[in-house]
């Protein structure tokens, strides 16, 4: 009996070690289904996948929702966690930009993200709350930094910001068009003096529509321009001579 006795505690301790292999298992195939389909995965096919049985999913799960809420709450807690980071920076305008980046590439690979961060009303109790403050919470810390600093609009609030989010994160399918849009979203975002800063051209000159700075007949330079259009020709001489050519080739 005392052997019995002894044996007891190490059986019980193999069982739950094993309990929480097969939940960690179930946790870690759900993550990449969801992320994968989104949530429309069974917990039936979870179980398939992680090559456990459906009760062993239940016994941890009792609904798909809760399983759900349980991945989610994983990875939006990396997404607070890179959000107390981003308020760790100097820069208010780089800290926020760099957060939306983070938060559309993290919801870009992840179906299930993408459906969290378009829900409308009720999703996913209890993470519901907890959920969103985790992504809120710095959103609206780091707007209100970008704004105090004149980078960012000052007519629009946190849940305007997270309306764009929602934009640009259901054209998952689409990344290509997903990336041209964030890119849109985000100059809108800026005050208008900073966009323009930010948009400014870094094309080469010589793919620009600008006039050449040399003469195109004699090649000398040309006169610069009081007023009106910058000068063609340096001189009457090469502009008549230009236009006797062109009516030649004419």
């Amino acid at each position: 009996m005392v052997r019995q006795a002894q044996e007891r505690p190490a059986a019980q301790r193999a069982e739950r070690a094993d309990a929480q292999r097969n939940r960690q298992n179930v946790l870690e195939t759900a993550d990449r289904l969801f992320a994968e389909r989104g949530a429309a995965v069974s917990l039936t096919e979870i179980a398939t996948a992680a090559g456990v049985g459906a009760g062993t999913v239940y016994r941890h799960f009792p609904t798909k929702d809760a399983l759900l809420a349980t991945v989610l709450d994983q990875r939006l807690g990396h997404m607070g966690e890179f959000g107390e980071q981003a308020l760790a920076m100097d820069d208010p305008e780089a800290a926020f930009f760099a957060y939306l980046r983070f938060i559309t590439e993290q919801a870009l690979a992840n179906r299930a993200i993408c459906e969290a961060l378009a829900a409308r009303g009720d999703w996913m109790e209890p993470s519901k709350s907890e959920g969103r403050c985790v992504i809120d919470n710095p959103l609206s810390l780091l707007l209100g930094r970008a704004q105090q600093a004149g980078v960012v609009r000052r007519d629009i609030d946190s849940q305007d910001v997270r309306a764009l989010l929602s934009g640009c994160t259901a054209m998952a399918d689409n990344p290509e068009r997903a990336g041209r849009l964030t890119a849109v979203f985000w100059d809108g975002l800026r005050t208008q003096r900073n966009a323009e800063t930010r948009n400014e051209t870094s094309m080469h000159p010589e793919f620009r529509n600008e006039t050449k700075r040399n003469c195109p007949v004699c090649g000398d330079p040309l006169p610069e321009a009081a007023t009106g259009r910058p000068a063609k020709y340096c001189s009457a001489a090469c502009r008549q001579k230009a236009f006797r050519e062109q009516r030649k080739t004419a």
